[in-house]
């Protein structure tokens, strides 16, 4: 990997500030008094995305967390149904804790696909209004300090696949660097032309997840992508009998993202990982995913920011986790203005220079 994929921040990652990220965290007062949920959604390109955002509230402060769950019906039914949390005194720790005895698992009194999106918007949500009510910032607490974060643009290619979403963000800013998802039936010609942009930082395969999306697991166009891309990661490959090979020659450019929930993760994959994409939505606990940074760190693992299509605090929030952590990364975190393409938008450069205003987690507030 190139050096300058590594954060400012991750230079010194063995030293003993990464010893325990949650130790730093886990005692921060909390008062909660109240919450309330409020939908909010976007159409783009023929799909709509519909996100709830969560809103803490206590000793007139708020904190913000987005619930970014895929099913639009789970956020209908979070709307119908309402959502009730442990009010009272806490710390960020017995909060969490409080998740899992008051009175039953939070999952199963809100039960969903991936209950680990919700659990992380309620418990951002939480360290966020802690935060603000001891007027700090994450960044103060941890005695760290907010860069400038670099990142790339995910656009849809669209059905068929073609470059023209590339290409017209390239117009408006020439620097613009990119994650693509590879198609399913990607051509000689696409993949070609993509890559004479010389744009492209990140080829997200999608063999990971459960469901059947992604690029085929087929070894010559795992071959293709490694030699035509030469300095981009590639995301989420099938790992089987047919594409190992490839793959373990090329394996400190392998990055891994939807496997990643849990330092034993990390440590179930097919290999040592040199590079993984930190979603914190998909750790759900705000412990589980200190102890990802932290391992990651004492391992000298590269990491960079992943997105869900957020649309608001939710982003914000991994923009700030990834200001402090991996700043230099190509991290999939653009501000949400690059969800939608349109000619007459300013579409700001990277990398982002942290908000004038700092409160709370760091680079939302309201």
């Amino acid at each position: 990997m190139d050096d300058d994929t590594t954060g400012g921040n991750q230079v010194d990652a063995t030293n003993s500030a990464f010893s325990d990220l949650y130790g730093q965290i886990k005692s921060l007062p909390v008062t909660v008094e109240a919450v309330s949920i409020e939908g909010k959604h976007i159409e783009t390109e023929g799909q709509t995305f519909e996100r709830t955002i969560i809103r803490v509230r206590g000793d007139d402060e708020t904190g913000f967390g987005e619930d970014v769950t895929r099913p639009i019906e789970a956020h209908e039914r979070l709307r119908e149904e309402g959502l009730s949390l442990p009010t009272g005194e806490w710390t960020i720790g017995t909060f969490s804790d409080a998740l899992d005895t008051d009175p039953v698992r939070l999952e199963q009194r809100v039960p969903r696909e991936t209950p680990e999106h919700l659990r992380w918007a309620i418990e951002s949500a939480v360290l966020d209004l802690a935060l603000k009510q001891a007027g700090r910032t994450l960044a103060a607490v941890l005695d760290r300090v907010y860069e400038p974060m670099a990142f790339v643009v995910s656009p849809r290619l669209g059905d068929p696949p073609r470059t023209r979403p590339v290409n017209r963000f390239l117009e408006a800013n020439p620097d613009t660097e990119f994650k693509i998802d590879v198609p399913d039936t990607p051509g000689d010609e696409l993949l070609s032309a993509l890559s004479d942009t010389g744009a492209i930082r990140v080829l997200d395969l999608k063999a990971q997840y459960d469901s059947n999306v992604g690029a085929p697991a087929d070894p010559e166009l795992y071959r293709r992508l490694f030699e035509a891309f030469p300095n981009a990661l590639i995301e989420d490959p099938a790992v089987t009998d047919a594409t190992r090979h490839v793959l373990e020659k090329h394996s400190d450019r392998i990055s891994w993202d939807a496997p990643i929930t849990s330092v034993e993760s990390i440590q179930d994959l097919p290999w040592e990982p040199t590079v993984l994409n930190i979603k914190p939505c998909q750790s759900g606990r705000l412990k589980s995913l200190c102890r990802i940074l932290d391992y990651a760190f004492q391992h000298d693992i590269e990491l960079y920011g992943g997105g869900m299509f957020e649309l608001d605090a939710g982003r914000a929030h991994s923009q700030a986790i990834a200001s402090l952590f991996y700043p230099n990364s190509p991290n999939d975190l653009a501000p949400p203005v690059y969800h939608q393409y349109q000619a007459d938008k300013s579409y700001p450069s990277s990398p982002l220079d942290p908000p004038a205003k700092l409160t709370g987690i760091g680079w939302y507030s309201r």
